[in-house]
């Protein structure tokens, strides 16, 4: 998305929001005070999340479950799942009244698309959340009317992981239309985009400027894989010289660890990615799981969370200093997003169709 419809987008979205009255944590009738939150989370002890790559990583899980069992005696159960499981466990959950989870940190596909027709989501109603003047992008901002899919984190994806012993730096693509070069054909490894993922998310940012008819020859172009990490484990053991949308958080890692790989950014610009959190419903931990959501947006909740799973905040109070500088958002940047409507059950539900027809048709 160019850069002054993301602007438009994201202002509309947060005048909308605002024009709504405001509520504070003596206005939430869904929750109640914090301090009564707070002592009936206490007595609960525990909280269970379940969260998909990149949305919490070890560092942040333990950083997180640390300092929120010292400031409130209540220990946090992680489980880490995959961004397509954590939908058909919630809801083999709520099918046979076995709750397990309280919170999911997962996204819109699939998930948020399968669980809040079926009611097992809940609203965010977090006083923190309604805070004004702090957000770099306001959590609710995808879904302002529900406030049951938040923001938690922003990144900014470069779209093509190569490998750089297979591809020579005159060859490396410089714009997603390099892509249809006949010489790439079958060489170019991408998730799925109908199901939770990078796929997923490169697809929702992009099918709008790109079109459908881009899509159709990209989708004759390049091999799918099931899996987030699929892509980029495939390009370092060589088996494909290029990567589109590659999981950021196991590129970065292979990168580090001194693989033949680097990122390169497409001309078209970043993919803006966004994860998010839900709340569910009939969760055996309430309270904890309120508490937590509460705490998580405050200055210090973010701080910790988003320096531990190296992501940008949705704050724009908390410092990037701990990110390098090209992953780093800038005020201006350009780079590419999904539409506000396309964060809707509904507007997902489309897209997810849509994407499935137009690369399994061109496979045909």
């Amino acid at each position: 998305m160019p850069r002054r419809g993301v602007e438009n987008f994201l202002s509309l979205l947060i005048v909308f929001f605002w024009s709504a009255p405001a509520m504070g944590a003596s206005a939430s009738p869904a929750w109640g005070p914090i301090d009564r939150i707070e002592a009936e989370a206490r007595k609960e002890g525990k909280l269970v999340i379940y969260a998909a790559p990149g949305h919490a990583n070890a560092d942040a899980q333990t950083a997180l479950a640390q300092i929120f069992k010292e400031k409130y005696g209540v220990t946090i159960e992680w489980t880490s799942l995959s961004a397509r499981d954590i939908g058909p466990r919630v809801m083999a959950e709520q099918r046979t009244q076995q709750y397990a989870a309280d919170l999911a940190m997962s996204g819109i596909a699939g998930n948020y698309t399968e669980l809040k027709p079926k009611g097992y989501l809940l609203p965010i109603l977090a006083p923190s959340t309604l805070e004004k003047g702090v957000w770099r992008l306001d959590p609710a901002a995808a879904t302002p009317k529900e406030r049951d899919w938040l923001f938690i984190n922003v990144y900014l994806s470069p779209s093509f992981l190569i490998n750089t012993k297979l591809v020579l730096p005159r060859e490396e693509p410089k714009s997603y239309k390099d892509l249809l070069d006949p010489k790439w054909k079958g060489k170019v490894v991408y998730q799925v985009p109908w199901v939770g993922g990078t796929g997923s998310g490169w697809f929702r940012a992009t099918y709008r400027a790109l079109g459908s008819d881009y899509m159709r020859a990209l989708a004759k172009q390049v091999a799918l894989v099931p899996n987030v990490n699929d892509p980029p484990d495939a390009v370092v053991r060589g088996q494909y010289p290029i990567a589109l949308s590659p999981s950021l958080e196991r590129g970065r890692q292979l990168v580090e660890e001194g693989a033949p790989v680097k990122f390169v950014e497409p001309k078209e610009g970043l993919r803006l990615g966004t994860n998010g959190v839900e709340l569910i419903a009939n969760a055996p931990h309430p309270n904890a799981a309120k508490l937590f959501l509460h705490w998580f947006y405050t200055r210090e909740g973010q701080t910790i969370y988003a320096r531990n799973n190296r992501a940008v905040s949705v704050r724009k109070d908390v410092p990037q200093d701990y990110l390098p500088s090209d992953q780093r958002y800038v005020e201006g940047q350009r780079f590419m997003m999904a539409d506000a409507e396309d964060f809707t059950a509904e507007g997902s539900q489309r897209v997810t169709k849509l994407a499935r027809e137009l690369f399994e048709s061109a496979k045909q």
